[in-house]
């Protein structure tokens, strides 16, 4: 279940997810946020929701197979984005200590550098890393799906799909009745990951299995997450989030991941290299929304020169993060797994060998 060939126009697709979110989120600290299409639409939702289909369209395709493919791919996956969050990190610090004027704790930053915070009961430095906490879980159920056997298994993903849907409106019902902490939002996030899984093998390999099931999975989707929205998220949650603009920023990115995908693929150089540096994008800008923020007060109104550099200054960080960093990691990913690959081949020759004259010793016996 592996890809030869890079699919450039998903570049295109990440990189309009990305603009999505970072637009979204200078937007939320202007008046312009007052207007009632965010009432219904959320672009920062939207961009995320699109950035778990691609991951779930390209990841469950990355396994090599052979000895050593979930090693090979606990590599790539680390060098691709432990080095750049790690930048990161230090840009938290730096933004917590001179522009919001915080306290670090020193346990927090620590828990914060294994991507695991979540999960170890500490909160994110910025708050875009609760993405990067399901990127991670999705990362284990590809593992866990592959050393079963299952991971190349469309029906065994289908279900899989439907049921964590389901989990996620029985966790929506447990937090509206019960005010159960039920981790709604990551069921439903792993869902849509493996959804986006069908979907390339409908696109790509045209199986009318695979077509069948991604279309069952979309009326499932769009009856049941209006319920999961109603449940779990219409109460005032202190930034306007409610279940209509869940339901909306949801519902919208599934269209355009479907055409983009599709109808719609976009090849253009400008969001192909946007797309390439996305992930950086994603995880500086939060560092220049706050120093923005710090010496403008925001909310006073749409200031075009401050966006401008808020942006600017986000693509000139990211893009040096993507050659310096990003870059580099993960062709020393490969390189460390390319020398693996070779003591593993070496290993097994040699046994091999020694199994043949043990053989042939016997034989002659």
């Amino acid at each position: 279940m592996v890809s030869t060939h890079r699919l450039t126009y998903l570049d295109s697709v990440r990189a309009l997810a990305a603009l999505a979110v970072v637009i979204s989120h200078y937007i939320e600290r202007t008046p312009l946020f007052n207007w009632a299409i965010f009432d219904y639409f959320r672009p920062g939702q939207f961009g995320v929701v699109v950035f778990f289909m691609v991951s779930g369209f390209v990841i469950p395709f990355s396994f090599k197979d052979g000895p050593g493919k979930t090693r090979r791919f606990i590599l790539s996956r680390f060098f691709r984005l432990y080095p750049a969050y790690w930048l990161s990190i230090v840009l938290a610090c730096v933004a917590i200590a001179f522009f919001v004027s915080g306290e670090l704790d020193r346990a927090r930053v620590l828990a914060n550098v294994t991507m695991l915070q979540t999960m170890i009961g500490y909160s994110n430095l910025f708050g875009v890393y609760w993405t990067l906490f399901v990127e991670l879980v999705f990362y284990g159920l590809c593992i866990a799906l592959s050393l079963v056997g299952l991971l190349g298994h469309l029906k065994a993903r289908f279900w899989l799909a439907i049921a964590l849907l389901m989990l996620s409106l029985v966790g929506a019902a447990g937090r509206y009745y019960y005010a159960l902490p039920a981790p709604v939002g990551i069921l439903s996030s792993l869902s849509l990951m493996l959804f986006g899984g069908l979907w390339r093998n409908f696109q790509i390999d045209r199986d009318p299995k695979a077509e069948r099931y991604s279309f069952i999975w979309i009326a499932v989707f769009v009856i049941a997450f209006p319920i999961i929205a109603l449940l779990a998220y219409d109460v005032d949650q202190g930034l306007r989030e409610s279940a209509w603009n869940f339901i909306g920023s949801y519902w919208a990115a599934l269209l355009f991941f479907m055409l983009t995908t599709t109808v719609l693929k976009l090849e253009n150089r400008m969001l192909a290299f946007l797309g390439a540096i996305s992930y950086s994008v994603y995880l500086t800008h939060p560092f220049f929304l706050e120093l923005a923020d710090s010496k403008v007060n925001l909310q006073n109104g749409f200031n075009l020169p401050v966006f401008v550099l808020y942006c600017l200054g986000t693509l000139v960080l990211s893009s040096l993060c993507y050659f310096l960093i990003e870059k580099r990691s993960i062709g020393l990913g490969r390189q460390i797994n390319a020398h693996l690959d070779a003591r593993l081949t070496r290993r097994s020759a040699i046994s091999r060998a020694k199994a043949s004259a043990l053989e042939a010793g016997v034989q002659v016996d």
